[in-house]
């Protein structure tokens, strides 16, 4: 099973500079960390709101928009879901990174554990796949990029976060406005 930051490396890779919004803790400081842009808008402490954010961005302009919630994250604003399935807009992907807890609160373990997320987010209208390895998680990427949507795409990963990963300490104004310019609203 590969561990978050792979997975993220694979979504960077894919995504490319179209606007990606992230759920908060771990995931947001990893990718930042890691492979940090300006289209990234990085959700400080914002739980369970990367779909229905990246929902609204998409509903607002032409680009190709993908949302980043973890599982603890998506159980927690499960009512974008619907939302997404009703409003279908074309150009949107969620990636669901479940590893079965909320990593960033001392590991404590999620209700994915006993709820299928590809479940909910068919049910809900969105294309789904599910990715358990990198060349996986590429192709269902690759594959959503390329078809109409809404599509969801879980990518089932171990626990845990990467060690010694920094605080990600900008100012969420700053991160708000390098994202605005990267989409060239002013």
């Amino acid at each position: 099973m590969m561990d978050r930051l792979t997975a993220l490396a694979v979504v960077d890779d894919v995504v490319g500079t179209d606007p990606l919004v992230v759920t908060c803790g771990a995931t947001a400081r990893e990718l930042a960390h890691h492979h940090g842009r300006d289209s990234h808008l990085y959700l400080l402490d914002s739980m369970g709101l990367s779909a229905a954010v990246g929902l609204g961005i998409a509903l607002a302009g032409d680009h190709r928009v993908w949302a980043i919630e973890g599982d603890g994250s998506l159980l927690m604003g499960l009512n974008a879901l619907p939302t997404l399935g009703a409003n279908a807009p074309a150009t949107y992907t969620l990636i669901v990174l479940d590893n079965h807890q909320h990593a960033s609160a001392d590991k404590m373990p999620t209700q994915a554990e006993h709820v299928r997320l590809a479940d909910l987010t068919a049910a809900a209208g969105l294309k789904t796949a599910v990715a358990t390895a990198p060349d996986e998680l590429r192709e269902a990427l690759l594959n959503a990029r390329s078809a109409d949507g809404p599509n969801a795409v879980v990518a089932r990963i171990a626990g845990g976060n990467a060690a010694n990963t920094p605080w990600l300490l900008d100012d969420p104004a700053a991160i708000a406005t390098r994202f605005r310019q990267s989409l060239r609203i002013e």
